[in-house]
């Protein structure tokens, strides 16, 4: 049982090096998985032909959300985002120099950031403004109505920039794929994950009957089972028991279901 467990943990751990040297997620992985690459299009179901046109739908969408989020992010977040980052690793250094218990001083910068964009936001909407009275011929409905639709232009950015993330990072196993060096780490993946998905699940259908309460119970008290293993554990070395006992004291024992289901008394 033991070893059983400290394989499948060692292959966990090695699938996961694997996936942090390339930068992957776990999610991504069965998107690597092309082992119908060789049928042809004509005999594909529709589906197969949906996960062909994928990627060159993540890179159109990708285009369209980066032109809308462009202006947006240019002239509203990032200046702000800038000069946030700058002021907050500023602060972060002199109070570094202040303190005697700070290391790094990293616990203060999203504080200092969220202070500066309080009043830098603001600041950037009333100088927008100044620029609009003062350099166009806008009457004032016109120019109130562009300073208020400054919030939702800047969060509809923040918005569609996380999404574009997204879809850089989906595209990213694709890419890796173009890589001579990581195409046949990639090809080993989605097989590693099968194998692992379905040892897990055995191992787990194997050990978890011996956990009683915590394998069957479908709500669960997590106060009184904790508590119910400390006693069970302190009682177990105080009469000085074997290893074995105090695991099967601190254990919960298993719930025996009624034999026939609702049995009737004779």
């Amino acid at each position: 049982m033991i070893n059983s467990w400290l394989d499948l943990q060692r292959r966990i751990v090695e699938y996961r090096t694997e996936l942090r040297e390339l930068a992957l997620r776990d999610y991504q992985v069965p998107a690597l998985d092309h082992s119908r690459d060789d049928l042809a299009l004509k005999d594909m179901e529709g589906d197969d032909v949906l996960k062909k046109i994928r990627v060159p739908y993540q890179i159109v969408h990708l285009m369209i959300l980066l032109a809308l989020a462009a202006i947006p992010v240019l002239f509203l977040n990032l200046p702000v985002g800038v000069l946030a980052g700058i002021y907050a690793e500023r602060r972060r250094e002199k109070l570094l120099k202040k303190s005697k218990v700070k290391i790094r001083g990293f616990d203060v910068m999203l504080t200092e950031k969220v202070v500066f964009c309080i009043v830098a936001i603001p600041t950037l909407w009333f100088i927008y403004w100044v620029l609009l009275y003062s350099f166009t011929d806008f009457d004032g409905p016109t120019i109130a109505l562009c300073i208020l639709s400054l919030p939702l232009f800047a969060y509809v950015g923040i918005i569609v920039s996380e999404a574009g993330m997204v879809d850089i990072k989906d595209l990213r196993p694709h890419y890796m794929r173009l890589l001579p060096s990581s195409r046949r780490r990639l090809k080993a993946l989605p097989a590693i994950r099968k194998q692992l998905q379905i040892d897990l699940r055995a191992f787990i259908k194997k050990v978890g009957p011996a956990l009683g309460e915590i394998y069957y119970g479908k709500e669960l008290d997590w106060m009184q089972i904790q508590e119910k293993s400390r006693k069970g554990s302190l009682m177990a070395l105080q009469s000085g028991n074997s290893i074995e006992e105090i695991i099967e004291h601190a254990t919960p024992q298993k719930s025996k279901p009624s034999e026939n289901g609702n049995k009737k008394d004779n």
